[in-house]
């Protein structure tokens, strides 16, 4: 037998393969993380706070010689009026007025889960502060660092629909 008798049957699983090949592609493309910021308050009256805040972040498609990872997370659902109060190369703060149902709010969060994992224990560079009516969204990346000794820096910082919005990153 030559291979062209064998033609057909490699062209017909080529074909059958294309759409998985593609979905791992897409999958491999898609790999947003949702972190957990647990929220500790010092009310009495702990229904003022939320119990947790989801930030996403999903890392940009491999780039020879840096890494990027763009985050986001919904804080009009606390607050109104976000704005970028503070920024420089390794951090941000954005700042927000808590919402009638959360302004009583007295507390303070960071990061205890990834994807469902336990965090603790490890860099956090995400954390929350609910006080006096309002609420902080602190990016932080201050002595966290890339393979090469280099500081992770702030590429970027927004508002996405009125929602903090960041990319952060560094060399490979």
């Amino acid at each position: 037998m030559s291979i062209l008798s064998f033609r057909p049957l490699i062209l017909g699983i080529s074909i059958a393969l294309l759409p998985l090949l593609s979905n791992w592609r897409i999958q491999a493309q898609n790999n947003s993380q949702n972190i957990e910021l647990k929220v500790y308050s010092e009310n009495e009256q702990k229904q003022s706070c939320p119990d947790k805040v989801i930030v996403t972040e999903k890392p940009h498609p491999y780039q020879e010689g840096s890494f990027a990872t763009d985050g986001s997370v919904n804080l009009s659902a606390y607050a109104s009026s976000i704005s970028v109060k503070a920024s420089n190369s390794f951090s941000v703060t954005w700042v927000g007025t808590l919402k009638p149902k959360y302004a009583l709010c007295f507390a303070s969060a960071g990061m205890t889960k990834v994807d469902g994992q336990d965090y603790s224990g490890h860099v956090n560079y995400l954390r929350m502060h609910f006080v006096k009516g309002k609420v902080y969204l602190i990016l932080d990346l201050a002595g966290s660092f890339d393979p090469n000794d280099y500081p992770l820096v702030v590429l970027k910082n927004s508002l996405k629909n009125g929602n903090p919005a960041w990319t952060w990153g560094g060399t490979d």
